[in-house]
């Protein structure tokens, strides 16, 4: 016993000492941005912008927009306009109300919270590994850079999960119905839970959807919704993104060959994430953002971050072909490459979708299905 206590004490100063090393090589990588984002020059301005055109009919008009760009940070981003829903911009009014540079630096520090919230409460594999992991996350650094919010979406995640493991369903609902905030990033999560038949964690996903829907006719009006869909659909508003983890860009043939692509592809990927959230209600929430990412037209590097849990899950449970695919994308390797040669962009997304069918497939232990270690009853 003492032998193996020690090993284990070898065992955590080696990840820690690895951890420190992943943050060490983050900072190398993030060492040319750092004035950036000192400068306020990151994706927060769009969102401050928001937050103080919230409550007035110009929210998503592109000319007020730019002004208040250009009086907070004395630079206007390029088709980095608001086009978020009302409610967030009413979340980032407070934010709004500080001078720019303190407000970034509070949501920049919301953001490694949400990170570090994420690996407190995500259930596996054991702290120390998933902390380590995290040292090394590319998209991770690339939220910070670009002061995106997917580590709060994680941590979303991550809280819903604990409360349903504490039998809290509808509470678990009403907290993962947060991710809203990015809400193209979990549309399969909304038909899963109602085929999952949970069906008390659904009345609190549905009734937090339909409580910020309604925010949404306080902040901005009742024609809000015109307003918004005409921002999401400019391309002046929603340029092209050149780093993405979709196929969306990399299918060949017209537009109608590649609608008809990403539809057949969809409800293929939508058929496995059914399967695998009816059984385990972790796969319930930590495989949402793999269902569809692979098939979105906007989607950013940062947006990878959301497929950590998937691939935290195939590294402690998954069969050894999901242990690699999950590998794969926890691993800074992977994304130099994928982000680097034009020709290797489509890596990502055909991980994400051989890694959601790879988990999808019943993992055997000593010839016995894997039993899911919590137990929580259909009714939650």
């Amino acid at each position: 016993m003492e032998r193996s206590a020690k090993r284990s004490r070898g065992d955590l100063w080696a990840l820690i000492a690895l951890a420190c090393g992943g943050l060490v090589l983050l900072a190398a990588i993030a060492s040319p941005y750092w004035k950036d984002v000192a400068l306020g020059h990151t994706d927060y301005l769009s969102f401050y912008a928001g937050g103080r055109l919230a409550f007035t009919p110009a929210l998503y008009d592109p000319p007020h927009a730019m002004a208040e760009q250009l009086r907070a940070a004395h630079v206007m981003g390029k088709g980095t306009y608001f086009i978020r829903m009302p409610w967030f911009a009413a979340a980032m009014w407070p934010l709004a109300r500080l001078p720019y540079l303190t407000g970034q630096f509070i949501w920049e520090a919301l953001l490694m919270a949400g990170l570090v919230v994420f690996v407190a409460l995500w259930p596996r594999p054991s702290f120390p590994v998933r902390a380590t992991i995290l040292c090394y996350s590319l998209p991770a650094l690339m939220s910070l850079r670009m002061g995106q919010d997917p580590p709060l979406l994680l941590a979303s995640m991550a809280i819903s999960l604990a409360l349903l493991y504490r039998g809290k369903p509808v509470l678990a609902g009403l907290i993962l119905s947060l991710t809203l905030a990015k809400f193209h990033l979990f549309l399969p999560l909304y038909p899963a839970v109602l085929f999952a038949r949970r069906w008390r964690f659904a009345s609190g996903l549905f009734s937090g959807t339909a409580i910020l829907l309604a925010a949404n006719f306080l902040v901005s009006g009742f024609d809000w919704p015109q307003r918004y869909l005409a921002a999401m659909t400019n391309p002046a508003t929603t340029p092209v993104v050149s780093v993405t983890p979709s196929l969306f860009y990399a299918i060949p043939g017209t537009p109608q060959i590649r609608n008809l692509m990403v539809v057949i592809i969809g409800f293929a990927l939508m058929a496995l994430y059914l399967r695998i959230a009816r059984e385990k209600v972790e796969m319930l929430i930590a495989a949402a953002p793999a269902a569809i990412l692979p098939l979105l037209p906007h989607a950013g590097s940062y947006d990878c971050l959301l497929l950590t849990p998937l691939a935290l899950y195939a590294l402690d449970k998954g069969s050894r072909p999901a242990k690699i695919a999950g590998a794969l994308l926890l691993i800074p390797v992977t994304y130099f490459v994928a982000w680097s040669v034009p020709s290797c962009a489509i890596l990502i997304p055909l991980l994400d979708i051989m890694l959601l069918a790879l988990c999808a497939i019943p993992a055997r232990v000593a010839g016995v299905l894997e039993v899911e270690l919590y137990q929580i009853e259909s009714t939650a």
